[in-house]
């Protein structure tokens, strides 16, 4: 064989391995200061966005089972749990990794995908259940608990769990007080105590229709339950107080934590309920609109109205501080059940003096700037952002 046609050969037979040869290995790092999480709800699937925070630019797009339900992050911030909604038999618990390290920020990916319970609840608005310094999550319609420590998460480690059996399927939730572990189960209208933990002998059940809506304060060791028509308040494995509702026609489902007290409020209220815990006084608060979300960081409370404002008011007295409108109309109807969320959410970065408002109608997501008392932007996202959990450094 002449020799350019030689050279021609082995050039082209050496083609194959120089093509899987190694190549240089260059760091996927992102300059984030934090990571807003965003999940949409759209008719043909969900996905779930995260932006990079300040620029606001977003670096990558999970696609996830349709009709997100649920997004809670962990403890560390390293990891965020998706449920999925109720109207299918094929109920996924999605892992997302959020790509938050030592120093850095990776690229956020899904770890694992779960199918092992039905009828999940998994935490309240960003925050996930714990229970004894592990993570807890219901499979509500398999009447059980499963609990895990958050290195289960990971995308190289089995999911080591606990599984523990729950009395019947409800919809559940748990409060960790001195005396033990109170389960409130909604439809048997009982609230539950296991001294030992969950998975252990009964202590005592406390009548509380329709619970929804449950508070410890570590001041005076008492947990609150909202019930159908009051607030059971109890203390040491004991009924202290039952609180009635002031207002006819409303009831609270669940409680923002303030400074030393709480609020309560539920779908459709026109009131927050300021709770003390010392003094047990139920006292309305006007919201001069009809409650949609709230958030609070401790010192401010953060109230989305249908019409499209947000109100910011401080958390010890529940005094309006500003209002700024985030949706130039108002939010449309709608009315959200366990097949998937709909309705817009808060995240805060109080560090910044941020809030970040969900605008599902609209395709946004409002910044707002509390000390300026003003949208200074709206990050676009397309589709229909509801849920959101920042994580921060």
């Amino acid at each position: 064989m002449p020799r350019p046609q030689l050279a021609l050969f082995l050039g082209l037979a050496l083609l194959p391995v120089l093509a899987h040869g190694t190549v240089p290995e260059r760091e996927e790092a992102f300059p984030a200061e934090a990571r807003l999480f965003a999940l949409d709800n759209g008719p043909q699937g969900s996905r779930l966005l995260s932006l990079d925070l300040p620029e606001g630019k977003v670096v990558a797009e999970l696609s996830l089972p349709p009709k997100g339900m649920s997004l809670v992050a962990t403890p560390s911030g390293r990891y965020l749990l998706v449920a999925r909604g109720r109207d299918t038999d094929r109920q996924w618990l999605t892992v997302v990794w959020t790509g938050k390290e030592e120093g850095r920020w990776s690229r956020p990916v899904v770890a694992k995908s779960l199918l092992l319970g039905k009828g999940w609840n998994i935490g309240h608005g960003s925050e996930p259940y714990t229970h004894r310094g592990r993570l807890l999550a219901f499979s509500e319609r398999t009447a059980e608990a499963l609990l895990f420590g958050e290195e289960a998460l990971s995308p190289e480690a089995a999911f080591l769990h606990e599984r523990v059996r729950l009395p019947n399927p409800d919809h559940y939730h748990l409060v960790e007080a001195p005396e033990g572990a109170y389960l409130t189960l909604l439809a048997r209208g009982q609230v539950v105590l296991y001294p030992k933990g969950l998975g252990g002998e009964e202590a005592g059940r406390f009548p509380c229709p329709v619970e929804h809506g449950e508070a410890f304060h570590p001041g005076t060791g008492r947990s609150f339950f909202a019930c159908a028509r009051d607030v059971l308040v109890l203390e040491g494995g004991r009924e202290r107080a039952r609180l009635p509702y002031p207002v006819a026609g409303e009831r609270i489902g669940a409680f923002l934590e303030g400074e030393g007290v709480f609020y309560g409020y539920s779908d459709g209220v026109r009131h927050l309920y300021r709770l003390d815990p010392a003094g047990l006084t139920l006292v309305p608060i006007a919201l001069e609109g009809v409650f949609l979300r709230g958030a609070s960081d401790g010192r401010r409370l953060y109230v989305l109205l249908t019409e499209g404002t947000l109100q910011v008011r401080e958390a010890k007295e529940g005094r309006l501080l500003l209002k700024v409108r985030v949706s130039p109309r108002p939010f449309p109807e709608m009315d959200e059940d366990t097949g998937g969320a709909i309705y817009p959410d808060l995240a805060l970065w109080p560090e910044r003096g941020l809030a970040y408002v969900s605008l599902p109608h609209l395709g946004l997501v409002a910044e707002v700037d509390v000390a300026k008392g003003r949208v200074v932007r709206y990050l676009r996202t397309g589709g229909s952002p509801t849920r959101l959990v920042l994580v921060r450094p």
